[in-house]
């Protein structure tokens, strides 16, 4: 069974995801989350091993299921057969980490085919103007025209309002293939 208008949530390692999938689901998000064995990598208490997963009701019409791949790229493996039949992807990044643009790229590589057809909104947290900027600027400078946005994992209405402008967007993108 195929699930329609499956959206993920891709990025490294303490980007929120996890908390973004609790945050807009409906109903209590299912977990894989373990104790983190390799706080020098990332200093968190848990981490994410196979997928999270949840959903949200947008409108009478439109249910979405969410899934989030687990950040570390040990598990990258497994990052295929969780995105298998999404419509499109909300990467998360924390600017706050050293290698956070690096990380974006990577994960926007990793997710090429979801990229190439602008099937990818980038949400940065815990970024600063300037850092804005400058992420725009690569993203510009690697030829990706992606939605950026501002958004904090733990308000809702911001994670609604990504949610909603990729939607737009793959609609933008399916109505000018047709």
């Amino acid at each position: 069974m195929q699930i329609q208008n499956k959206v993920l949530f891709i990025g490294p390692m303490g980007a929120g995801k996890t908390t973004a999938i609790q945050t807009l689901s409906d109903d209590v998000a299912a977990s894989t989350e373990v104790q983190n064995s390799n706080k020098e990598m990332f200093n968190k208490e848990t981490t994410t091993v196979a997928m999270d997963y949840g959903a949200i009701q947008l409108d009478d019409n439109q249910r979405i299921h969410l899934y989030g791949i687990p950040g570390q790229k040990h598990f990258e493996p497994v990052w295929p057969v969780v995105a298998k039949g999404a419509i499109g992807a909300i990467l998360l990044v924390n600017a706050s980490q050293p290698n956070w643009q690096q990380d974006t790229l990577y994960f926007i590589k990793a997710f090429d085919m979801l990229a190439k057809s602008n099937s990818i909104l980038v949400a940065a947290n815990r970024i600063t103007d300037e850092q804005h900027d400058e992420l725009a600027e690569l993203l510009d400078q690697q030829g990706y025209c992606l939605p950026l946005l501002t958004t904090d994992p733990r308000f809702h209405d911001e994670l609604v309002l990504a949610l909603n402008i990729l939607i737009a967007n793959l609609e933008i993108e399916i109505s000018i293939d047709d």
